[in-house]
């Protein structure tokens, strides 16, 4: 038992010189304070009840300076949440989406500028309401020109998602998922995109920056062109070869259990579990919009990926000149935010100056609408992932997130030889160099 005592306490010694070594060698340009902070008003809307539990990690030159789970995995039992659960990333899967219909282009397989209809020939004769806010009630006229790829990847398409105010929307909104979130309404991808393409576009396509289901119809082509599941395709090709092994539609046993339950507000605004959870198994509509699990070190294996130009661990996934293609603006001034365009999939920074948010030239990032978030920033070499499931998510996940870590980012007030502050339970309180 002596034996065995001394062998764990040396353990436990090695690995915090460890900690200290692979955390405080790469936070010497980190305002660690900033990071307490970003602990402190997360733990203080756990508190309150208004927030059930978040995962958070911030990574800089490839390390992992920050990465922390608090809260809980489900307020109903008090299950803590631990780092690396499994969430349901929602809009956090167009990008994935994006980057394996970019596959295709590099393989000549699909062009940017094609007609969907070549693809999906159901697209053709499609019309525009001239007034959403009559639903299907409103009159309609002929499209000027086909939607196409590059039209679906930046939003430009005409195609909507059923989330904004329109009557339209919100019939459409209805058609897609139902008003409770019925993730079996439609059988495939392909019935979920029939309904999309039955109803009248919200704007003649290219013309107007406009959030879509568009996603759905690029799995659809992705999944006509190659003639193999979506699901199949992303593994082979994305998955697999970054080692994103707890990334998919569908869990196993073991994993489920990791799963983060989904949480909104009850009458008086504190978080209560959701009536309705994602079935993490079964599922058969795998989507471009959504659908996917994944894990903060999963989809940080995807950033790096992104960040290194689609090569991570000598494993290339796309082309440079692929990448930068990505990153580039091709709404021109049609984005809805100042000083922000959008590339293929990811929004860009294009002029920090004109933003009420931080961030520098180039950065990209997207979220989805069970609250997570993530940020790739090419300028200061740091990837930011925040992860929870929660909806409504209201402004106390996110938006903190991003400053505080940006003010973690821009100033310098830990040395090399100073041991960053941990208010966090030691199992939170991890820099792990293996899995990144």
């Amino acid at each position: 038992m002596k034996k065995s005592n001394y062998k764990s306490q040396s353990i436990i010694i090695q690995t915090v010189l460890w900690l200290t070594i692979t955390v405080v060698g790469h936070s010497q340009d980190l305002n660690q304070g900033a990071l307490d902070s970003l602990y402190a008003h997360y733990q203080n809307s756990i508190s309150n009840k208004t927030l059930a539990g978040v995962e958070s990690l911030l990574i800089v030159n490839d390390r992992v300076v920050w990465h922390q789970a608090q809260g809980y995995q489900d307020v109903s039992t008090e299950k803590a949440l631990e780092p690396n659960s499994i969430f349901y990333i929602q809009s956090m899967t167009k990008p994935i989406m994006s980057v394996a219909i970019m596959q295709l282009v590099e393989r000549g397989v699909i062009n940017l500028n094609d007609p969907i209809e070549i693809y999906i020939p159901e697209a053709k004769h499609l019309r525009v309401a001239v007034d959403p806010d009559l639903g299907l009630d409103s009159p309609t006229q002929k499209i000027n020109r086909s939607i196409t790829i590059r039209d679906l990847l930046t939003h430009t398409s005409g195609l909507s998602h059923g989330l904004r105010d329109s009557k339209l929307d919100q019939q459409l909104f209805e058609a897609l998922y139902d008003e409770t979130l019925n993730y079996r309404l439609h059988n495939t991808v392909e019935d979920r995109v029939l309904t999309l393409l039955s109803f009248p576009l919200v704007a003649q396509p290219g013309t107007k920056w406009y959030y879509s289901a568009g996603a759905d119809v690029l799995a659809l082509i992705l999944e006509r062109v190659t003639k193999e599941s979506i699901s199949n395709y992303l593994s082979e090709n994305i998955f697999d070869p970054l080692e994103m092994h707890d990334t998919g539609y569908n869990l196993n046993a073991l994993q489920s259990q990791r799963v983060m339950k989904l949480h909104s507000r009850d009458e008086n605004n504190k978080v209560m579990r959701h009536k309705h959870q994602v079935p993490t198994s079964g599922n058969t509509v795998f989507g471009g919009t959504h659908g996917l699990f994944s894990t903060a070190d999963n989809y940080a294996k995807f950033c790096l990926m992104i960040l290194h130009n689609g090569s991570w661990k000598g494993t290339r996934i796309l082309k440079a000149e692929t990448v930068k293609n990505i990153r580039t603006n091709h709404t021109q001034n049609l984005y809805n935010e100042p000083g922000v365009g959008f590339g293929f999939g990811f929004s860009v920074i294009l002029n920090p100056d004109k933003m009420d948010r931080p961030g520098g030239v180039g950065q990209l990032q997207w979220g989805g609408y069970f609250s997570t978030h993530f940020f790739i920033d090419p300028e200061k070499k740091a990837i930011g992932i925040t992860l929870t499931q929660q909806m409504p998510g209201g402004d106390n996940i996110a938006s903190p997130f991003q400053n505080y870590t940006y003010k973690a980012l821009d100033k310098v007030t830990v040395s090399d030889t100073q041991t960053p502050s941990c208010p966090r339970t030691f199992i939170t309180c991890w820099s792990e160099k293996i899995r990144y």
